[in-house]
């Protein structure tokens, strides 16, 4: 079974390349892959606007146990028309991600449906999605006129105190969670300790600690996942992002196969990839790099003339649910005080992000793919010339610029084949500008000169992707921010970046005279959404806020065996 699989994902990568596949293209069993789904947890799933989400979302096979095959995993939050607020694509590590999203004042209240998904889950007939309701509550925004179709989701008090709580004991046969106190002072030390007693090290899971909020959600709400079908078959993103789609003929709409097709997406630590298309007119770039910018350029590697004859059509990773009942959120007037009190709360807490903010992570620096090849001109080094032609000739004597007019093009100097006879003389260089392949010769021989930074020339043959160039000329420019002229083969594209990693920003009232003055309204004490058992205990503190309750403590993730766990345990936060 094994070795099937690695063929069968062999041939997928090798020569159908592409993310999307019709079905009838695929000539094995499609069952022969593990299946895989997503499970998300989340912090809470009542939330006010100006506050937090923060999820966490598990990659597992068809056991509960990690799954090996993707490595971009979605999330979405949508609402009851299925419009997207927001859509995040993550970076899987060891069977996991996870995110966060602030809840914007422009967001009405209602009941939105977060989702989560691969690539490769969407071939799942009934699990092709993982699916919460979140609540989301607006106290900025007046509630618009109630729809007579649309069903009432009430919230209400809890008809069960919140103190009652504090007697529930953890679920002690899993995993115990025990704190040192069960009554804590404001801005006070917590200390837990969890024990695992499972005898099965090693797992998967998240660690929340949440005051317990005093209301509780009734009326029709739909959870169902909805059963997908459809016939395409999506292929597993197992080294990293795929970026896909088709060349097609604009006259008959006929693909268009062997041509190829470059993508760069910009940064000074640029991502450069070629491709050639298939037999179908398919094209695929497997993206492993971190990257930043949200534009890239995709470009077809053929003649103005021709160019003018064909088309992109980029596969999308857009998850279509489909609308579903409209639904109003009613809240009782009773709970008007208890809103306002947290209304005010946030937005003092807001008021203070940039003190508590967290620290996000800069991606891993991608090394160009030609590495530290060839010579490299600083041009400020040299004397310089008002243009790039004149700086060619005058400085970077590895390379040059042949001919004029519309047959200007650029060439490389082999140093070891100073007759010009070499196997690969008649092959063009590759030619890039701050990671953007030039096709028009026009646009870096017309670029202010004094704008270059470097210019890099490799004189020996190169060969990249499914071409042998002569060469590589590669210009970085000082502002880096070159794009070339877009035309019929030359398009922009919308290609956001993964979520970052982040730090979060962990209270520390060790030093109380550097935060004595700083009002602390947190609710959510503590999100550890990558907590692993390397042995059978864990321990980990933090600190009370402003505000008293009942807060809740809560363990819940798979062990390294699929077995879903879930914890729970209770302490109280009052003014001493």
């Amino acid at each position: 079974m094994t070795k099937k699989l690695i063929l069968v994902l062999f041939i997928f990568f090798g020569f159908v390349a592409t993310a999307q596949i019709p079905k009838h293209y695929v000539s094995e069993d499609i069952n022969v892959f593990p299946k895989e789904k997503v499970v998300l947890s989340i912090n809470s799933n009542v939330l006010l606007a100006g506050e937090l989400l923060q999820y966490k979302a598990f990659n597992l096979d068809a056991a509960n146990k990690e799954s090996k095959l993707s490595k971009i995993l979605y999330v979405s939050l949508r609402n009851e028309s299925d419009s997207v607020v927001f859509s995040h694509k993550l970076k899987v590590e060891d069977g996991m991600a996870n995110g966060d999203f602030f809840i914007p004042s422009t967001l009405k209240s209602g009941v939105y449906n977060l989702i989560g998904y691969t690539n490769f889950s969407r071939n799942n007939l009934q699990e092709a999605y993982f699916k919460k309701n979140i609540y989301i509550i607006n106290t900025f925004i007046k509630p618009t006129d109630i729809k007579k179709t649309a069903d009432t989701v009430k919230v209400k008090f809890a008809s069960k105190s919140t103190s009652e709580f504090s007697n529930v004991k953890s679920n002690e046969e899993t995993i115990k969670i025990t704190s040192d106190k069960q009554s804590y002072g404001f801005r006070e030390k917590v200390n837990l300790s969890l024990e695992n007693r499972l005898n099965n090290n090693g797992g998967n899971y998240v660690l929340s600690v949440r005051k317990l909020d005093p209301i509780e959600i009734s009326g029709k709400v739909e959870t169902k996942v909805k059963d997908v079908s459809s016939g395409i078959f999506y292929v597993p993103e197992i080294r990293g992002e795929l970026i896909s789609g088709v060349l097609l003929s604009n006259g008959d709409g006929q693909p268009l196969k062997n041509k190829e097709v470059s993508l760069t997406i910009p940064g000074k630590d640029f991502v450069f990839k070629i491709a050639k298309t298939d037999a179908n007119g398919r094209f695929f770039f497997s993206v492993t790099e971190g990257y930043d910018t949200d534009k890239s350029i995709i470009q077809l590697n053929d003649s103005e003339n021709d160019s003018n004859t064909y088309s992109f059509v980029l596969d999308k990773n857009d998850f279509i649910l489909g609308e579903s009942d409209p639904k109003i959120l009613k809240l009782e007037a009773n709970l008007n005080d208890w809103l306002q009190e947290r209304s005010i709360q946030v937005q003092i807490e807001n008021a203070y992000f940039d003190i508590k903010k967290d620290s996000i992570l800069s991606n891993k620096i991608n090394p160009a793919f030609y590495d530290n090849l060839g010579t490299v001109f600083q041009l400020d080094d040299y004397t310089r010339f008002p243009t790039v032609k004149e700086t060619f000739v005058e400085v970077v004597t590895l390379a040059a610029v042949r001919g004029a007019g519309e047959n200007i093009k650029f060439s490389v100097n082999n140093a070891y084949n100073p007759n010009g006879v070499a196997k690969f003389n008649d092959i063009p260089p590759l030619v890039l500008m701050d990671g953007m392949q030039v096709q028009n010769n026009e646009d870096l021989l017309s670029y202010n000169a004094r704008e270059i930074k470097s210019i890099r020339v490799i004189t020996q043959p190169y060969r990249y992707g499914p071409k042998i160039y002569s060469g590589i000329i590669s210009v970085i420019t000082k502002k880096g921010d070159f794009v070339p002229t877009l035309s019929s083969n030359v398009k922009e594209l919308d290609l956001p970046p993964a979520i970052k990693k982040k730090v979060q920003y962990k209270t520390d009232y060790n030093n109380k005279a550097a935060l004595s003055r700083i009002p602390d309204f947190r609710v959510q004490l503590l999100w550890k959404p990558d907590l692993t058992f390397e042995e059978e205990s864990y321990s980990t503190s933090f600190f009370t806020s402003d505000v008293s309750g009942d807060f809740e403590v809560t363990i819940e993730g798979y062990t390294g065996s699929g077995q879903f766990i879930s914890a729970k345990s209770y302490f109280k936060v009052d003014e001493n």
